[in-house]
């Protein structure tokens, strides 16, 4: 269930917001803030939006005195703003703990669905590793499932290449979890083959367990998966079942299909 801002924060006291317009140039970026990838074509696309009609969500800051603030959420629209070359920017004001502010920025990038999941993940590991919090704490603060924030802890197991294609949607974590439990050169191997065949992560689960030796494949079914490869010049999948074998072809594009479609024929 999402969670208001509001309630992230334990101390009433501090819960009332007010809105002021900060100079631009006071505002400084925290290194806790999770986004990392920033879509060129969505970056323009606000700043003409905010050039037409102004910023229509203020940002929120964290005040650390002297008329200097640190951004806790908002970045996309800071940015905007600043490549529009406006002075100020409205901005919800509070003096609010560090951890308060981490996990603010990171639920109120979550809940407006502006986080890809690599970034979300790292969002969590941050939490986890500056401010001792467990799984099941960080999961109470942002309003997740445990099992959820379990699974995105993980993410960090993964080589800086997968991690890469993440973030550029390349790949779904569905496709790459697998992956988690591998070293980093057999994860990018695999990576490719994820990417230029459209495995399914069920396929990849399936590649995973056969480099683990937990392969339920006999030797009938390794010989057959041997000579479709060669065939085809592409990976296959073979899985003995009970009313016979389970056969996954991957092509890596129409053409491919065809071929194999004329040897059919």
């Amino acid at each position: 269930m999402k969670r208001s801002l509001s309630s992230l924060i334990s101390n009433a006291e501090i819960r009332e917001y007010k809105v002021e317009n900060i100079e631009i140039e006071n505002i400084s970026i925290s290194e806790s803030q999770p986004r990392t990838y920033f879509d060129e074509k969505k970056h323009i696309e606000l700043s003409d939006s905010i050039r037409k009609s102004g910023v229509l969500q203020p940002i929120i800051v964290q005040h650390l005195g002297e008329k200097k603030y640190k951004l806790i959420a908002g970045e996309r629209r800071l940015r905007a703003s600043k490549h529009i070359g406006l002075q100020e920017i409205p901005a919800l004001v509070k003096e609010v703990s560090e951890q308060d502010a981490a996990v603010i920025g990171l639920v109120e990038n979550t809940q407006r669905s502006q986080l890809n999941t690599i970034e979300e993940a790292l969002g969590y590991k941050s939490l986890q590793e500056k401010y001792s919090l467990n799984a099941k704490e960080i999961s109470q603060l942002v309003g997740k499932s445990r099992p959820y924030v379990s699974n995105l802890l993980r993410i960090s197991n993964l080589s800086i290449k997968v991690q890469n294609a993440l973030k550029n949607n390349s790949v779904t974590f569905g496709q790459v979890r697998p992956l988690i439990i591998l070293e980093h050169n057999l994860q990018d191997s695999i990576l490719d083959e994820i990417i230029n065949l459209k495995l399914t992560s069920r396929i990849v689960e399936d590649k995973v367990n056969q480099l683990q030796g937990r392969s339920d494949l006999d030797e009938e079914s390794l010989y057959i998966q041997k000579q479709l490869e060669d065939q085809l010049g592409s990976k296959v999948l073979v899985k003995k079942t009970q009313d016979g074998f389970k056969i996954n072809l991957n092509f890596k594009n129409l053409d491919t299909v065809n071929e194999f479609l004329k040897k059919l024929s």
